[in-house]
């Protein structure tokens, strides 16, 4: 089996690997990920029991969930699910719950990528189930994560035709919002920034899911979750939240014919994000209505944004 396993200095390598992902330096995170795997598993290996063979199984569900979301981000979706569910069982035999919906969370969002609506608001409202806070006072990781598969399930349920669902989980994730109070970070075992701004962000995509354009600019421009300072005061969502709702409202204001707002929104988020962005069908798709509802010639914006994204107008 090879010299004993440094599970902490392994555990700090998948952390700045995750950190590269933040960045969106894909094609970093996708040259440490064999080399990741193969430790993770030899950790696991080398560790036939007790606590540390807990710590090993943790420390492969954690390179096993970057190497899942990162290949769900680029669409390769076979090898994900794969990765995914590795990920899962072994923070489920770890014991640590938490950890395995966490885990759960990033199975969603792959799902609802496939279209398998259904599944993903089935597993999503299973393992909201399973842990769910049973008293008042739990810790706000609980609340996350319990809040972040509520978002999971309506997401899917929205998209599904399903606004009720939708709304009764959406009121779920206000409540676990509240209960957190500010935006709650851990990034490092549950991949999870929760709180009301965030909360209030994601029942936003459910009017531009439904096509309700003008709901969501009025809510953006109004809802006091969404507003500046409530960022200030609640604290900020995760860099991929807010450069999806950035992402919506460009859309939305695509929709209402303010063109102008809508290239706003575009280069923000290429701003934040320039690699991210490019594997956004939602840019590439605004960008596309841009074209088509411009009457005038384009201006010198839009159309290195058009290239930037892979735009044909």
């Amino acid at each position: 089996l090879g010299e004993e396993p440094n599970l902490r200095a392994f555990s700090r390598t998948v952390g700045d690997a995750r950190v590269l992902y933040f960045s969106d330096s894909y094609k970093s995170v996708a040259a440490q990920l064999p080399d990741l795997l193969r430790d993770a598993t030899k950790a696991v290996a080398y560790y036939s029991s007790g606590d540390e063979h807990q710590q090993a199984l943790l420390a492969r569900a954690e390179a096993l969930r970057l190497a899942g979301t990162y290949l769900t981000q680029v669409r390769q979706y076979d090898i994900a699910y794969t990765a995914l569910v590795g990920a899962i069982t072994d923070a489920r035999q770890a014991g640590d719950m938490l950890a395995a919906g966490s885990g759960v969370g990033g199975m969603c969002w792959l799902l609802v990528r496939q279209g398998r609506l259904d599944e993903a608001e089935r597993i999503a409202a299973q393992s909201m189930d399973a842990v769910e806070p049973k008293i008042t006072g739990a810790e706000p990781d609980h609340y996350a994560v319990w809040g972040g598969l509520a978002m999971e399930a309506a997401a899917a349920a929205a998209r599904n035709n399903r606004p009720d669902a939708a709304k009764e989980y959406r009121k779920a994730a206000r409540v676990a919002a509240a209960a957190v109070g500010t935006s709650h970070r851990n990034v490092s075992r549950h991949w999870s920034v929760f709180g009301p701004v965030t909360a209030a962000m994601k029942a936003l995509e459910d009017s531009m899911v439904v096509g309700d354009a003008r709901a969501v600019v009025r809510k953006a421009g109004e809802q006091e979750e969404l507003s500046p300072k409530a960022w200030k005061r609640l604290g900020r969502p995760s860099t991929n939240d807010g450069n999806r709702f950035t992402l919506d409202v460009a859309r939305a204001h695509t929709r209402t014919g303010d063109l102008s707002a809508a290239m706003d929104e575009l280069t923000r988020a290429r701003s934040a994000a320039p690699e991210w962005m490019r594997h956004q069908n939602m840019a590439a798709e605004t960008m596309q209505e841009i074209l088509g509802k411009r009457k005038r010639t384009l201006t010198t914006e839009m159309r290195e944004m058009a290239g930037y994204l892979g735009v044909v107008g």
